[in-house]
């Protein structure tokens, strides 16, 4: 039997489980750094891609309202790469927000029958009727 070749783990709604049940944030902050260790070491022992699926929320701040990243600065700072994934009307986005290596930029893109490919005029947000 041939071994599969994992090449990329997501984990989605990362952020559910370290929003409900910790009140300790000093805990929480311990063991999201030491998940976030052991996921960087799995990813370089066997070249793959860690997706992991974050939420955002509101900080008020000199006034007004922005949005941040839900499990705070130390989450924040563990990926080396950062992806923010929005609508702008009815095409979605793909915004570089964090890089060691790409500089910070914005592209359309579409979710098609065979995959993610560059925007498509064909390939809107369908709105429910």
């Amino acid at each position: 039997m041939n071994a599969l070749q994992v090449k990329i783990v997501v984990i989605d709604s990362i952020t559910f489980h370290f929003r409900q049940d910790f009140e300790n944030l000093a805990l929480r902050t311990r063991v999201l750094s030491g998940m976030a260790l052991k996921l960087m070491k799995l990813a370089q022992k066997f070249n793959l891609a860690v997706v992991l699926l974050n939420q955002v929320t509101t900080k008020y701040t000199e006034g007004s309202y922005q949005l941040t990243l839900a499990l705070g600065d130390t989450w924040a700072h563990a990926s080396t790469n950062r992806l923010i994934l929005y609508w702008n009307g009815d095409e979605r986005h793909a915004y570089i927000d964090k890089s060691p290596s790409l500089r910070s930029a914005s592209a359309p893109y579409s979710i098609t029958r065979k995959g993610i490919r560059n925007s498509a005029s064909s390939c809107k947000r369908r709105k429910p009727m």
